[in-house]
């Protein structure tokens, strides 16, 4: 029998296409459910792994209570733990014994902390793209802070947050992926 090269190739094609773009009202529809599933969200906890733009890794414990508070406590070695309070975001290093503090508002977290998440009004929101069952949303502060944030969703029957990845204004990335995800 006659093998069609072409049909095949057609194939290879579509499935390495990547992820699709969403735009009009399939982004819009998007956009909606993520805010619904910050919204839905009081408490969150998991395991957390980050990795940072010279590619060192660190692991933890978080912890989420909206609206605004928020609690990264890292395994040691890495002496860092990160608390927002809903009013500024403290970074403490137990070996230095120090603790950094930043207004919550000046931070990525503003967005997914507030009372009401409201991404299209509190965010520009750069793209969104769906590849197979993950969601991703990439948005950039409205205040002209340089850098992004881009989130991940598992998108099966309904969504889980998955890693987020913030790119600073130097361009380097720090990427953090979460799991054993409790509500």
């Amino acid at each position: 029998p006659k093998v069609d090269e072409g049909a095949s190739w057609q194939v290879a094609v579509e499935a390495s296409k990547g992820p699709t773009p969403l735009i009009g009202p399939q982004q819009a529809d998007a956009v909606d459910k993520i805010n619904a599933y910050f919204n839905g969200v009081t408490s969150l906890e998991g395991n957390f792994e980050q990795t940072d733009s010279s590619n060192k890794r660190s692991n933890g414990r978080f912890y989420v209570l909206r609206p605004g508070k928020i609690r990264f406590d890292y395994a040691p070695p890495n002496p860092l733990r990160i608390i927002a309070d809903g009013h500024s975001l403290a970074i403490e290093d137990k070996s230095l014994k120090t603790v950094e503090k930043y207004p919550i508002k000046s931070t990525p977290f503003r967005l997914l902390l507030a009372k009401n998440v409201d991404l299209g009004r509190d965010a520009k929101i750069v793209g969104v793209e769906r590849d197979n069952s993950v969601l991703a949303i990439t948005l950039e502060d409205r205040n002209g802070t340089a850098g992004h944030i881009k989130l991940s969703f598992d998108s099966g029957s309904q969504l889980e947050l998955r890693e987020w990845t913030i790119t600073d204004a130097q361009g380097l990335t720090t990427r953090v992926t979460v799991d054993n995800l409790v509500r």
